[in-house]
C-alpha cells in the first residue's frame, strides 16, 4: 500500500507544482478541467452540483492528500494499522478535495481575481509573440503589473498604411474589441501623445 501512496502522492504534487509554478515558467497550466456526465441524471441535491466535485484541480488534491496522509501515517506507525492508515488517507484526501473545490467554487461565484473587464487592458503596453501581418491577426503578451496575458491582435492602423509588426516588437494596446487587441508600435503612439 505504501507504493499506491508514494504514488498519489508524487503524481498530485506534481501536477501542483506544475500549475502552481506554470506562472513563473512562462507556461500556460490551468489544472481546472471538468467532467461532464452524459444522459439524464440528477446530479443535484439542495441545489449542490455534485459534478463540480470532480473537477481535475479537486482530483488532483485529492490524490496528493490521499498520498501524502498514506505516506505519513504509514511511516509514523511503520506499516503496522494498514485498514486504518488507508481509512484516513482516504478520508484526507476526499476532504483536501472537497475544500479546494468549495473555495475556488467561492472564488469563481464571487469573481474575485477576476479583470475589470476588456477596457482594463487599454493603455498597457507589451510585446508582439506572433506577427502581425498587414490587415490580418497575430499574438501579444500584455503585462499588467506581475501578470501577463496573451491575446489574439491587430495592428491599429487609422490611416490605412498596412502596417506589419513583426515578433518582439514592443506595443501598447490601443482598444480592445470582442476579444482581439488593437495594439500600435510603442515608439508610434509616444510621438502622437
Amino acid at each position: 500500500m505504501l507504493t499506491a501512496y508514494i504514488f498519489c502522492a508524487v503524481v498530485g504534487g506534481g501536477l501542483l507544482a506544475l500549475s502552481l509554478f506554470g506562472d513563473f515558467l512562462d507556461g500556460d497550466v490551468d489544472a481546472d478541467g471538468a467532467f461532464e456526465l452524459e444522459g439524464d441524471f440528477d446530479t443535484s441535491l439542495d441545489g449542490a452540483d455534485f459534478t463540480k466535485l470532480f473537477s481535475l484541480r479537486a482530483i488532483v488534491y485529492t490524490l496528493f492528500g490521499f498520498g501524502a496522509a498514506g505516506a505519513v501515517l504509514h511511516a509514523i506507525w511503520s506499516g503496522g494499522r494498514p485498514g486504518l492508515t488507508a481509512v484516513i488517507a482516504g478520508g484526507m484526501g476526499i476532504a483536501s478535495g472537497a475544500l479546494i473545490s468549495t473555495v475556488f467554487g467561492y472564488l469563481k461565484r464571487t469573481e474575485s481575481g477576476t479583470m475589470e473587464g476588456e477596457e482594463s487592458l487599454v493603455g498597457l503596453g507589451g510585446e508582439v509573440r506572433m506577427a502581425i501581418t498587414e490587415g490580418g491577426m497575430g499574438e501579444v503578451r500584455i503585462e499588467s503589473g506581475s501578470r501577463q496575458f496573451r491575446m489574439r491582435a491587430r495592428a491599429d492602423d487609422p490611416e490605412g498604411a498596412g502596417m506589419t509588426l513583426e515578433a518582439g516588437r514592443p506595443v501598447v494596446v490601443v482598444d480592445v474589441k470582442e476579444g482581439v487587441a488593437l495594439v500600435a508600435p510603442l515608439e508610434m503612439k509616444l510621438l502622437e501623445d
